[in-house]
């Protein structure tokens, strides 16, 4: 099954939101998930889009 450029982009926003929420969640109760955003920072050029090309 091919996934069309929209359904992907559409998991990715999905994804993104999804993640911002956790890391606002995390914030109000003074609580990290440092493993969790590594593992977010590094993947989301890929998730994104963008390459890690400068």
């Amino acid at each position: 099954v091919v996934k069309s450029f929209d359904d992907e982009d559409k998991v990715n926003k999905e994804f993104y939101v999804n993640c911002l929420a956790y890391f606002d969640a995390l914030r109000k109760s003074d609580k990290s998930d440092d493993v969790f955003e590594d593992e977010y920072f590094f993947t989301l050029p890929a998730v994104s889009g963008s390459g890690l090309d400068y």
